[in-house]
């Protein structure tokens, strides 16, 4: 009888998949992998592969959607095991084809992982119980989709005195990536029309970039400052730290601060002391 596994990848690359889901890997009839919700450092399935000892087909969007190429596997008998960039069901792509899978009578199994989701407040220094509704923000630029929910979040969040996760837009296929700046700058604009008191120019922001991996960085500072700066390769995620601090957040966020000094160009976090 065929069987459905969600495995997360965690954030960095095939390495970080934990033992358990190595053997689960080595033991399933196919191994099929999606990178549109988020993405691993390239190379990633490759390498993977020569570990388990077989191919990783990759799913486009579409496929993965229509849920065809694992529900026909699951039907032939087959062990499916498919391949979530962080921790599975965080999307809804992937809840949805674990409900259809359960509506056919397939077993599943999860073997989770990190997740942007704690991950990048981690980081940070803030505490995970303070933090209010996590945000995805699109691209400014997406033609006829310019939702005000975003920012309508940010500001209940605000008024509530939580701290605020916000996910930039994706887009793998193309690969186009929201960064940092340009979401900064977009939210100032979105302030300059609602004047919400989410992120004015003195507003403070903190910018993590490419969390989970040996290259992760992390900024702190006003908004008008953060939005002049260069973040280098993406993911790049926002946070929008609640209107008050408890004293060793304040004190994890002075790590990350940006000193006036620094030009925009050559601003770089770190992710050690």
């Amino acid at each position: 009888m065929g069987e459905l596994l969600f495995v997360g990848m965690g954030l960095g690359d095939e390495q970080d998949l934990t033992l358990r889901a190595v053997d689960a890997l080595r033991a399933a009839d196919l191994v099929v992998a999606e990178q549109y919700t988020s993405r691993l450092a390239p190379g990633s399935l490759e390498r993977l592969e020569r570990l388990i000892g077989k191919k990783v087909r990759e799913l486009t969007r579409e496929e993965l959607e229509s849920e065809r190429p694992v529900l026909d596997a699951l039907d032939r008998g087959d062990v499916v095991a498919l391949l979530v960039v962080g921790e599975p069901f965080a999307a809804t792509t992937h809840l949805s084809l674990r409900l259809s899978a359960e509506k056919r009578g397939y077993p599943w199994r999860i073997l989770h992982n990190a997740s942007i989701l704690t991950a990048a407040a981690s980081f940070a220094g803030l505490s995970l119980y303070r933090f209010g509704r996590v945000v995805s923000l699109p691209h400014p630029d997406t033609e006829g989709y310019q939702p005000t929910s975003p920012y309508e979040a940010l500001a209940a969040n605000v008024r509530a005195g939580l701290h605020s996760l916000v996910l930039l837009d994706i887009d793998a296929g193309r690969g186009r990536y929201l960064t940092a700046d340009v979401a900064l700058r977009h939210l100032g604009e979105l302030e300059g029309r609602f004047h919400g008191g989410v992120a004015g120019p003195e507003s403070l922001w903190c910018v993590v970039a490419r969390v989970g991996t040996p290259g992760a960085r992390a900024w702190a500072g006003p908004r008008a400052e953060l939005e002049s700066l260069e973040f280098g390769e993406p993911l790049h995620s926002l946070i929008l730290p609640g209107p008050s601090l408890h004293f060793l957040e304040q004190d994890a966020l002075e790590r990350w601060k940006v000193s006036p000094r620094e030009k925009p160009s050559g601003v770089t976090g770190s992710s050690g002391p």
